[in-house]
């Protein structure tokens, strides 16, 4: 199972479209994305320090010019070994995501850039730039 930072996922389900519900018995929690009533799966992805100052004007950007910039964005190329590291939450549907992009420093992944939440055709268009 993937590590999930928990920071991240506090900031999602703190969102007003977020809802977390329980199943097997209440043992079990996960959040759901309201509008389509989708669950949301944590994922992450390495890229190369080729990408590195690419990424990080890229998350450098409101939400908005975010947005507008994958719109015009290729699917950048993940590595085995990358030192840069795009974490997020995403609808199984695609209609909701959140990101955000750590670099490897030292001995650990430290959080280089602000969460970035998208819905409808922004979040679509994340889940094809990062392949999520």
């Amino acid at each position: 199972m993937e590590n999930q930072p928990q920071g991240l996922k506090e900031i999602v389900a703190q969102q007003p479209y977020i809802t977390c519900k329980s199943s097997f018995f209440g043992l079990f929690h996960h959040l759901v994305y309201a509008p389509t009533d989708s669950r949301l799966e944590y994922k992450n992805r390495l890229y190369a320090p080729v990408v590195r100052e690419q990424l990080k004007e890229l998350f450098s950007l409101t939400d908005e010019a975010f947005a507008k910039r994958l719109a015009k964005t290729n699917r950048y190329e993940q590595a085995v070994n990358g030192n840069m590291l795009v974490e997020c939450y995403c609808s199984k549907d695609r209609a909701f995501v959140a990101l955000c992009l750590k670099q490897f420093t030292q001995i650990d992944y430290v959080q280089v850039s602000e969460v970035h939440i998208l819905q409808g055709d922004a979040a679509q268009q994340a889940a094809k730039v990062f392949d999520l």
